[in-house]
């Protein structure tokens, strides 16, 4: 495990601005004295041919938040790629103390050869340039691309883009640390886990993913998201941050938009483990203001 004193960054609040100047190959945000790497930094503790491979592929900048792999395109905001920085650590360290709240999944969340975070700003470009580059030298992508955010215009984050934030984020956490860590709880490979389980029995009657059919229910959109890795996934993110006290950015088909409701519609099974000290799961809304280590 790499030590936590080389790969703690300082996060702004998010409500802070200031200009920013480029000084020994890292942007420096000048009112807030936090750190956006150049991808090719020595500062940071990636393989040489996966720097190269993110400046190749245009990915300049880069933080790695508790060690955690974030990649954003040039043309991304530093402001969007600070708090997508800022809130995983906070999901990753919810009573703020500097320390990982549940250590078990730092060895798989840190793990930049099976999953990172990137923020990517056009798809094509995305899809038949820079993925390319990337594949076979970095691990599986959980997008959070400016196509999804409405970051384009915009000079700070408002509240769709921290959903897609929080979203994604919560897809990585739950599919390469809490499904790794604790497969009977969280697992998302098979049906078989507490999770998952949940998931089929709230599958058409309060839960259907758009790309899937359900009996006179036809998918919404193309796609398929019938596979556990993307139908519990999608499930659980809306789930968790409803239960937390927060709107996640979209419901499914039936989906409550209520945290009573839902509290109602699930089981002792998923609740219990939800709300173990064990898992360390989200159970209040998120800050985004993960302050300076």
């Amino acid at each position: 495990m790499y030590s936590r004193a080389l790969i703690i960054f300082c996060f702004i609040l998010f409500n802070c601005s200031g200009s920013d100047i480029k000084v020994d190959n890292k942007r420096i945000n000048q009112s807030t004295n936090i750190a956006i790497y150049e991808c090719d930094s020595d500062s940071l503790i990636l393989s040489q041919s996966a720097k190269d491979a993110l400046i190749d592929a245009g990915l300049t900048k880069c933080m790695m938040p508790f060690g955690v792999l974030i990649g954003s395109d040039k043309n991304i905001p530093d402001s969007f790629v600070l708090l997508a920085g800022q809130i995983l650590s906070e999901m990753l360290d919810q009573n703020m103390d500097g320390e990982v709240d549940d250590s078990l999944i730092l060895d798989y969340v840190q793990n930049w050869q099976v999953a990172w975070l990137a923020m990517p700003s056009d798809p094509e470009i995305w899809e038949n340039d820079q993925l390319p580059v990337l594949q076979g030298i970095l691990g599986y992508d959980i997008i959070i691309p400016e196509w999804w955010m409405g970051s384009s215009g915009l000079s700070q984050p408002n509240e769709h883009a921290k959903s897609v934030m929080v979203e994604e984020i919560t897809h990585f956490l739950t599919q390469f640390g809490y499904s790794a860590a604790y497969p009977e709880q969280f697992g998302v490979t098979n049906w078989s886990s507490v999770i998952a389980r949940e998931t089929l029995l709230a599958q058409c009657k309060w839960w259907q993913h758009p790309e899937n059919d359900c009996p006179n229910s036809p998918s919404q959109v193309n796609g398929d998201c019938s596979s556990p890795d993307c139908d519990v996934v999608e499930f659980y993110h809306q789930v968790l941050i409803l239960r937390a006290g927060m709107m996640p950015g979209w419901f499914g088909v039936g989906f409550p938009d209520s945290k009573e409701i839902l509290e109602g519609l699930l089981s002792d099974e998923i609740k219990n483990i939800m709300d173990s000290p064990i898992y360390h799961q989200l159970k209040e809304p998120i800050s985004f203001q993960y302050p300076i280590p």
